[in-house]
């Protein structure tokens, strides 16, 4: 990669409970989940997603050593993802309010 080169944006793989889970949200929850996908899909290590490790929780892929992870949309909304199907895809796994969304990881 040359110096000053942006890498390239992971692919999105969204899961079935992920756009279930949005599409019950409101027009304010979308956007600040939008906006956390972006940033997620050209830096998942972007500060303001404040991206760590979810306990005791196996992910389906292997691409990504079957971590899950859970990303701050917002002080109140979550984002829960996991490296893979394939290389260089994030498949966001589920979405929605901390409580709720942390519960069905």
């Amino acid at each position: 990669m040359l110096m000053g080169a942006r890498p390239q944006p992971f692919n999105l793989f969204f899961e079935m409970l992920f756009l279930e889970r949005y599409s019950e949200l409101g027009l304010k929850e979308k956007k600040g989940i939008d906006r956390a996908v972006q940033l997620l899909s050209e830096n998942p290590r972007h500060p303001s997603l404040q991206v760590h490790k979810a306990k005791n929780v196996k992910g389906k892929y292997p691409v990504g050593g079957a971590g899950v992870f859970i990303a701050y949309a917002t002080t109140d909304l979550r984002i829960t993802f996991e490296y893979g199907p394939d290389p260089g895809t994030i498949a966001l796994r589920n979405c929605g309010f901390h409580d709720v969304c942390e519960a069905k990881i």
